[in-house]
């Protein structure tokens, strides 16, 4: 059975959501993607608008964190 955390992890986020996930400024998220092939891609809904994958976000940093 899902729970409602685990709903919270499927959602698709904006590039401030993401920043404040990180702990960055939100700028440097394209610092990250072009730098870092192990970031998460994200999904293009037009030329301006991107969203993440909250998950795919939340895993990125736990295995950055763990492999310091």
């Amino acid at each position: 059975m899902e729970t409602k955390q685990d709903d919270q992890l499927d959602e698709w986020i904006d590039r401030q959501t993401v920043s404040e996930i990180l702990f960055i400024e939100p700028k440097s998220i394209y610092y990250l993607m072009e730098s870092d092939d192990t970031f998460p891609k994200p999904l293009s809904i037009s030329k301006r608008i991107k969203r993440w994958n909250k998950k795919e976000i939340m895993e990125w940093r736990d295995n950055k964190i763990k492999n310091r």
